[in-house]
């Protein structure tokens, strides 16, 4: 059972150390809270609103 903490262990030591191999090699340029969005989101989010606002049935004749 002994062996089994040493895997437990070293495999979490093992992954903080790629991570934070990873940080200092990006240099840190990926940031989790502000993800910009892509030309395809973009267009996707206004055909979104586009399609909303034709199937609105607020504004009727009466």
């Amino acid at each position: 059972m002994h062996w089994m903490m040493w895997i437990f262990w070293g495999s979490l030591a093992a992954l903080f150390a790629g991570s934070f191999l990873v940080d200092v090699l990006t240099r840190g340029k990926y940031n989790l809270n502000k993800q910009e969005k892509t030309l395809n989101q973009n267009l996707a989010e206004a055909e979104a609103r586009r399609d909303a606002g034709r199937d609105n049935n607020q504004g009727g004749m009466f």
